[in-house]
């Protein structure tokens, strides 16, 4: 991901910014019964890959059923260049491991334009081919480009209101925004009465769009580390820390997706955020495993 990428991160702040005071608020502050956590990658095809998550033997056509056993979910970036189609859908849902769910990144056709109201009827086409990822469908997400500001908020919210939008994570990204309080406060109240997922991005040169702002019971977050510098350990550590706190008042669901500019490196941070995770939080969420080099014939399932 290129969004906020800086090629020097040594002066920036990489602290949390504080919850937001309607957080807690759309959490209820009781811990919820369950909080089922999904975590993964942007891709799962990628070389480096091989022999490391994957058997050095792989085949091409493998590879979703493989890694499906390594993460338990995906942000699916496909879907935002191409179209998917109802049988490569059903071939993934029929290959992947049974507690597998898919985030779906929605269709640049419908995002990346100066309006997007005008892309509805594509949009409500979207949203019946996702049905048939059935059981395995996560939360999609709309991602508006950085040049759709927040003059554009009624295109927004009657575009949502065409479609019936629900049960989607929205990123925002162009930074009108977030300064301004009455635009954002206006926006999070209908997303949290529509059922729609306020994204969070945390990214070193763009802190504005980590807004700590919940509008569901459920967080999507892009995490975009910097190829295991330290501080990305330290990142990962203090969100655990948040996210355990937000469990505890009522968090039920969370995706964490990693990034990293050497695409390779995700399994490592994913596999600390797992590990950690589950120390703190007492979860038990799916540890990814390194292969041995040494060993030729290694199977996960």
């Amino acid at each position: 991901m290129e969004f906020g990428r800086l090629s020097n991160i040594e002066n920036i702040d990489f602290t949390l910014p504080e919850d937001h005071a309607g957080t807690v608020k759309v959490l209820g502050g009781t811990k919820a019964n369950k909080c089922a956590v999904y975590i993964g990658c942007p891709i799962w095809s990628e070389a480096g890959f091989i022999g490391k998550i994957y058997p050095k033997k792989i085949k091409p056509k493998d590879v979703a059923k493989y890694y499906s056993h390594q993460f338990n979910s995906i942000e699916l970036n496909i879907s935002h260049y191409k179209s998917l189609d109802k049988n490569t859908i059903e071939n993934w849902v029929d290959i992947t491991a049974s507690d597998f769910k898919f985030c779906p990144k929605i269709n640049q056709i419908v995002s990346h334009t100066p309006l997007i109201k005008q892309n509805a009827d594509y949009m409500r086409e979207i949203i019946a081919t996702n049905k048939h990822f059935k059981q395995k469908l996560g939360i999609p997400f709309l991602q508006l480009p950085p040049h759709y500001d927040s003059t554009k908020i009624n295109d927004l919210l009657d575009f949502c209101d065409e479609v019936a939008l629900s049960n989607c994570a929205i990123e925002l990204r162009h930074e009108s925004w977030f300064k301004n309080e009455t635009i954002l406060k206006h926006i999070c109240n209908y997303f949290y009465k529509n059922n729609l997922t306020l994204l969070l991005t945390d990214t070193a040169g763009r802190r504005d769009v980590l807004h700590q702002r919940l509008t569901t019971k459920i967080v999507f977050i892009r995490f975009v580390a910097n190829d295991l510098h330290p501080t990305d350990y330290k990142r990962i550590d203090e969100w655990i820390t948040r996210l355990k706190h937000w469990i505890d008042n009522g968090l039920e669901e969370i995706y964490f997706f990693v990034h990293t500019p050497t695409h390779e490196l995700m399994p490592e941070l994913a596999i600390y955020f797992v590990t950690e995770f589950n120390k703190r939080t007492g979860l038990n969420v799916k540890v990814p495993k390194i292969f041995s080099p040494f060993i030729e014939d290694q199977k996960l399932f």
